[in-house]
């Protein structure tokens, strides 16, 4: 008989933190729910990218050599496709997904 080992999944995706949002905001009212979203939202469409952008600038500087301007144009496509992109679509998901909780909590309080 085999036996199979038991292997937690890893679950460190931008729909995790969608998840985590939307829990902390169901466990509030909605004005926590209204106000998770609103920071979520900041947090992922707005203070991530503008920090991902600032080391990628600074980082850029440290290119040297004739191919620089080619690695510096690669590495922001990359950062804009891979990590910025995702980045504020994460913070459009919990914007709407916390928003909808805060108007369903405030009409469930409301009826």
């Amino acid at each position: 008989m085999s036996r199979r080992s038991y292997r937690r999944q890893r679950s460190d995706s931008l729909a995790d933190v969608v998840v985590d949002c939307a829990h902390i905001a169901a466990r509030s009212g909605p004005l926590g729910a209204f106000t998770t979203g609103a920071i979520g939202f900041a947090v992922f469409y707005a203070l991530l990218p503008v920090v991902l952008l600032a080391w990628s600038d600074m980082n850029k500087v440290k290119l040297r050599g004739p191919l620089a301007a080619a690695f510096a144009n690669l590495l922001d496509q990359v950062m804009w496709i891979r990590f910025i992109d995702p980045c504020q679509w994460c913070g459009i998901a919990i914007l709407c997904v916390c928003w909808v909780i805060a108007l369903w909590k405030f009409y469930e309080q409301r009826f």
